[in-house]
């Protein structure tokens, strides 16, 4: 008599297409995040065809129109070098969009790798790696930058690599975190178990199982970014002219306060513009992923 064959289960793991599928189907349901989402796809466009929406170029000047009011030939008025406003606002959102996404996914990049090995590594690894992310923390974000574009020096390059310099830590303590969960679960052990390479289970099995959390730090972090670049304009450490971004034309216009409000008011709305609708794209998968607001079948 012959012994009975037993199948073996075999523990695969979750595929990414169902996290990708809920982060989808959190935006949807979730109105801030719907909202998000469409002033995102907005202002992705006003960058992509700024320059057939700009009616005039951002560095023509016009010496007799200097600090005009809205017109019909200058939609929000000229600037103080009789350049018009609306061209240079548009123009704007092309360098403040490419400094968000460009420096957060810089600092995602960087700090997933790190939080990554850090976690799975685990040990004396992960505590020296851990104090080392902490120690950058203890600065405050925007003072870290400062001086750091003033070490490197005034420009978009350095505003967008000091960003990066700060902005993996908070990437790494997410990935971290996420990893520590995951690493303990029965695929992953099922992988350890049959010999998969560590770096193999790393990067195939845990990474796909941890990006959620990750794209919706993305998308909070752009609008930091995007925050941060223009508060760093405004001093004169970031975009320099005649480049046109939205907080080197906020600090220029501060001057002109009472004689040309638009000149200062028009970026101030569109920067708070942007960094709410990225913060309410990240808002709707963040309620998803969060185990005391899942599934309460409420709809915002």
């Amino acid at each position: 008599m012959t012994d009975a064959v037993h199948p073996v289960a075999v523990i695969a793991p979750p595929r990414s297409r169902n996290g990708a599928a809920a982060l989808l189907r959190a935006v949807v349901r979730n109105r801030l995040a719907r909202v998000g989402l469409v002033i995102v796809v907005a202002l992705c466009a006003i960058a992509i065809f700024a320059p057939v929406l700009a009616p005039y170029s951002p560095y023509d000047q016009d010496l007799y129109r200097v600090l005009a009011p809205p017109s019909t030939v200058h939609w929000l008025g000229t600037d103080n070098l009789g350049r018009d406003l609306l061209s240079r606002l548009l123009f704007g959102t092309r360098v403040s969009l490419f400094v968000g996404v460009v420096s957060s996914l810089i600092s995602a990049v960087v700090g997933v790798v790190i939080g990554l090995f850090s976690g799975f590594k685990g040990g004396a690894v992960d505590a020296l790696i851990m104090r080392v992310t902490d120690a950058f923390l203890c600065f405050p974000p925007l003072i870290f930058i400062l001086a750091m574009s003033a070490v490197l020096g005034p420009g978009l390059q350095n505003v967008m690599l000091s960003f990066a310099l700060f902005g993996w830590t908070i990437f790494a303590r997410i990935a971290r975190g996420q990893v520590l969960l995951v690493r303990e679960l029965p695929f992953v052990e099922a992988a350890r178990s049959v010999g998969i390479p560590p770096m193999r289970i790393m990067y195939r099995h845990i990474l796909p199982n941890i990006a959620p959390p990750v794209l919706v730090a993305i998308s909070i972090g752009i609008g930091t970014a995007i925050l941060i670049e223009s508060g760093v304009s405004f001093l004169g450490l970031g975009v320099q002219p005649p480049l046109a971004s939205w907080g080197k034309e906020l600090r220029v216009g501060f001057t002109y306060l009472s004689a040309a409000p638009l000149f200062s008011i028009a970026p101030g709305v569109m920067i708070s513009l942007a960094i709410t609708a990225f913060n309410f794209l990240g808002d709707g998968p963040r309620d998803a992923l969060d185990p005391r607001l899942r599934g309460d079948g409420v709809r915002r």
